[in-house]
């Protein structure tokens, strides 16, 4: 039996692969980890002359690898879907697509998979110098598919904002501008909002409570951040770099306390609020693309 491949993906995915600009992108981002790798390498075997190796010092380069891709998938996940509708929309394509047998959802996850597939092709390429950690120790293969998972679901949270966007907006730099605007929406409005909760329970106790008591709990505003793939970047560096748990600190400010099940299971739980919003986001931008909906699009 042939497998059916949805037909934009593999249009999008053929046209892409072939651009000279992706093959330097991929020269010049594992040219960028190559010399972040080694520095780090020989600042932790050098700087100190330890005659010892220090298994901490190589976790911590592979966190700072990891970090670096997963913060260069958030950036560059909006530049390709941003334009995938509403650059059919500038060329006078996307009726022609609307006319074909494939529905809605389909387009739209022909073209999200092509835009995710190229920057799990640049993850995957990236592989080899991830892996010289794995020549020294303190990195296990559990830490290396867990980063995979990560990149995979915050390149499907990260590129159904900019498939919304293409969806709504006519221009391809209206898109891509309002798709980092989500981004900063989401990654520091959320903590934008734990910061302001914690000022407004501080007036409050000084204010109204006359410093009198205990300061009010707000730590279950802590929630919002299981959207914020930063913070789940942060929290998740933090816990094996330095034993820290950023959430628990959090929650200790805002005069609380966060259970112990949810500490050691905000990884996963951020990754399936994710998906739950990018699910929630694809259905929105299917439902918008309908040609069969009259609807006026934000010029």
């Amino acid at each position: 039996m042939r497998i059916r491949i949805n037909p934009v993906y593999g249009k999008e995915l053929k046209m892409k692969v072939r651009s000279v600009k992706f093959a330097l992108t991929i020269f010049l981002f594992n040219l960028m980890l190559g010399i972040v790798a080694i520095t780090g390498f020989e600042v932790m075997f050098n700087m100190h002359l330890n005659p010892y190796v220090d298994y901490s010092g190589a976790a911590k380069v592979f966190y700072i690898l990891v970090s670096m891709e997963i913060l260069t998938v958030i950036f560059l996940i909006p530049s390709f879907t941003a334009g995938s509708i509403a650059g059919e929309r500038e060329k006078q394509t996307l009726d022609i697509l609307l006319t074909t047998t494939l529905t809605p959802g389909e387009i739209i996850m022909g073209k999200l998979m092509s835009s995710i597939s190229m920057v799990f092709l640049l993850v995957v390429s990236s592989l080899p110098i991830i892996s010289i950690v794995f020549t020294i120790g303190g990195i296990g293969m559990e830490d290396m598919l867990l980063f995979m998972l990560e990149i995979l679901i915050i390149s499907f949270f990260i590129g159904s904002m900019g498939m919304l966007a293409s969806t709504v907006l006519k221009k391809t730099v209206q898109a891509t501008v309002c798709s980092f605007a989500q981004i900063v929406l989401v990654c520091g409005g959320t903590v934008v909002v734990v910061i302001v909760t914690y000022i407004a329970a501080k007036l409050y106790y000084y204010n109204c409570m006359g410093a009198v008591g205990s300061m009010p709990d707000v730590s279950s505003v802590l929630f919002i951040l299981l959207i914020n793939p930063a913070f789940t970047i942060v929290q998740m560096t933090a816990r094996h770099c330095e034993s820290v748990s950023v959430i628990s600190k959090a929650a200790g400010m805002l005069n609380g306390s966060m259970p112990s099940t949810i500490v050691d299971n905000w990884f996963r739980l951020s990754m399936i609020s994710q998906m739950i919003v990018t699910v929630i986001l694809l259905r929105i931008s299917a439902i918008l693309l309908k040609p069969t909906r009259k609807k006026k699009t934000v010029s």
